[in-house]
């Protein structure tokens, strides 16, 4: 029996579990893992993970979406006027997301890199296109009618996904500022022009 998600020891425990999982697979492979680590890392026991989660990939999908969360929201604390034909508007917003994998960079690192866990990079890149998407939610476009636009935005999430993963396993070879202006002058300009399509 699952219990409320929005009862606050719930909430708690998910939290002590993802911070777990977190830590856990920056040190070990994510395959390796079991149960057992991690309910010993979060100092709980199997019992009360199996009330919350099923296994370790639906946890791990909790994770995801706890940090994307996050996520979106440092990115949304950025109130600038959007401009189509101003690419460097969306500087601060990439920098968002670089700063946000800087701080979960041990984890990020492991899970995005070659030795990582395919679903977690699945679900990255699926995240990450949501928040591509969001521009044009507010705009009534129909992807149905303009699958090219979507092919488009999908090629651009992924791009951006092993953008990240090479960034977090070199070592981050350049600032998250260098980065996020390099993305932005070299790569963006394409998905502006989509933008304005």
């Amino acid at each position: 029996m699952k219990v409320s998600e929005s009862d606050p020891r719930s909430i708690r425990t998910r939290e002590q579990l993802r911070e777990a999982l977190m830590g856990l697979a920056a040190e070990k492979y994510f395959s390796s893992l079991t149960i057992q680590d991690l309910t010993h890392a979060a100092g709980l026991n199997r019992t009360t993970f199996y009330l919350h989660y099923v296994g370790l990939h639906e946890l791990l999908e909790d994770c995801a979406r706890a940090l994307f969360a996050q996520m979106r929201a440092d990115i949304y604390t950025h109130k600038l006027a959007p401009s189509r034909h101003d690419r460097t508007m969306l500087v601060p917003f990439v920098e968002s997301v670089f700063h946000h994998l800087e701080q979960h960079e041990k984890f990020y690192r492991a899970m995005l890199g070659r030795q990582g866990d395919p679903l977690f990079r699945g679900l990255f890149q699926e995240l990450l296109s949501e928040l591509i998407f969001e521009p044009f939610t507010g705009q009534q476009t129909d992807f149905a009618t303009l699958p090219h636009l979507e092919m488009n935005l999908r090629f651009f999430s992924a791009g951006f996904a092993g953008v990240a993963a090479w960034w977090l396993e070199k070592g981050r070879p350049i600032s998250a500022e260098q980065a996020s202006r390099q993305v932005v002058r070299d790569i963006l300009s394409d998905y502006l022009r989509l933008m304005q399509m």
